[in-house]
């Protein structure tokens, strides 16, 4: 059912679903992206349906032996409110068995309060930590945005430590680039 992409090749059949799921703030430039691949914390998995037809996409970081940060995950719009991508996200977080942190935005409107409830349906929990997500292209602001973590909150201290962990690894943030973004 999950993939990992390794090659250009399958990378060119997932990237699309990334670039049509995010907004231009939420994603890296394709070169970017690819260029992630090689990245042995960084994991890109195709998801495949019954017939091995991809329908979505998962990228996750393995940051700790404690958690695991996905950093993007969406389906196919044909594949949206049928239930694979709940189906998937359990499988991907049953077969991971870590604990789980993903940035979501902070619920302003319709779509965003139906994804955070998403979310919480498979066990995540809202934390209202103020969190700010690195721009993922050069020339953008940072995004405010909210963590979520499974299988339960997480005290301050914690989250301290994974928004180090996740500012640092995957936005390349050096300790002077984070004070300035976390203010």
């Amino acid at each position: 059912m999950f993939e990992r992409i390794l090659t250009k090749e399958d990378f060119e059949k997932v990237y699309p679903i990334l670039a049509q799921s995010f907004p231009e703030t939420e994603v890296r430039s394709k070169e970017d992206q690819l260029a992630l691949i090689e990245n042995e914390k960084y994991h890109l998995y195709a998801i495949e349906d019954e017939d091995g037809t991809v329908g979505g996409v998962i990228a996750a970081w393995e940051l700790a032996d404690d958690f695991l940060y996905i950093e993007h995950f969406a389906t196919l719009p044909e594949k949206r409110n049928h239930g694979f991508g709940g189906k998937m996200l359990d499988l991907f977080l049953h077969w991971k068995g870590k604990n789980v942190v993903l940035e979501v935005e902070v619920p302003e409107d319709t779509l965003t309060r139906r994804r955070i409830g998403f979310y919480e349906r498979h066990g995540f929990v809202w934390n209202d930590y103020p969190y700010m997500q690195p721009p993922m292209r050069k020339g953008q602001e940072p995004l405010p945005l909210r963590l979520m973590t499974k299988p339960a909150g997480i005290s301050l201290k914690t989250y301290e430590r994974y928004r180090s962990a996740i500012h640092c690894n995957v936005y390349r943030y050096t300790k002077e680039d984070l004070g300035k973004v976390n203010k």
